[in-house]
Formats: C-alpha cells, sequence, structure tokens
C-alpha cells in the first residue's frame, strides 16, 4: 500500500526521492535535487504528478537543510535530518521557483489531481511553510 497525503513528503514519490538522496554521496546532492527541480521549472509542456511530487520533496528538504543553516527553530523530521548538504544560494532559488511553479494550475497533473480531489487548499497549506522559509 503506498503513501498518499497532501504533504510534501506523503506520497511515494517522496519516499523514492529521499531513498535516492540517502544513497548518493553529500557532494552530489544539490545536483541530483537541482535535475529534480529542473523537471517542473524547466519543462516546457505540462508537469507531471510523480515528477512535481519529487521534486516538492526535494523543497521540502531544501526548505529544512536552509532552517537548520540558518538556526532557525526547527522541529526534527526523521526523514529528512540525516540527509545533509549546504545549500546554496542558487539551489534555495530553484526550490523556490520549484514550489511556486507546482502551485500554478496551468498544465499542471499534479494540481489538477489535487483539485479532483478537492485537495488543493490543503496541498497548498502545506506547502507554504517551506516557502516562506525559501524566500526570508
Amino acid at each position: 500500500m503506498g503513501a498518499w497525503g497532501t504533504g510534501p513528503l506523503d506520497n511515494d514519490a517522496a519516499g523514492d526521492l529521499l531513498d535516492e538522496l540517502g544513497e548518493a554521496r553529500p557532494e552530489d546532492l544539490p545536483d541530483l535535487l537541482g535535475s529534480k527541480f529542473a523537471c517542473v521549472i524547466g519543462v516546457e509542456g505540462g508537469l507531471d504528478s510523480w515528477e512535481t511530487e519529487q521534486a516538492l520533496a526535494g523543497v521540502a528538504l531544501v526548505a529544512y537543510r536552509l532552517a537548520a543553516q540558518r538556526g532557525y527553530p526547527l522541529e526534527l523530521d526523521e526523514d529528512l535530518e540525516p540527509i545533509r548538504f549546504e545549500v546554496s544560494e542558487e539551489l534555495r532559488h530553484q526550490a523556490e521557483g520549484t514550489a511556486r511553479r507546482a502551485l500554478m494550475p496551468e498544465d499542471n497533473e499534479w494540481y489538477h489531481l489535487w483539485t479532483l480531489s478537492n485537495g488543493i487548499d490543503e496541498a497548498q497549506a502545506e506547502l507554504e511553510p517551506y516557502l516562506r522559509i525559501l524566500s526570508a
């Protein structure tokens, strides 16, 4: 049985991404995340739901790491805590752009599916804390 929820870490795509990142070398993490973000902010045509879910999990991870770097009070997340790397300004910018694009309905399967299930407001609310960190 798969995971399903409105949060950016509450789905199978997110779990697969975190597994992939957990097996990668720390120095490779920013490039891996950048490639996931490019599937959302650099795509021509419509956004695929799976790729968007993976990218949004990456957004959550970048925001979590950025908050830790800046010394923000942070609730420990056992899924994100072991994946450590430094967040560059470029990666922060990519993560923020990814979240903002995911929240646009145009040509967006992820957004459309949440709209059909009447969960888009909750999914958007789940992303807000991460966006606040990334845009600060």
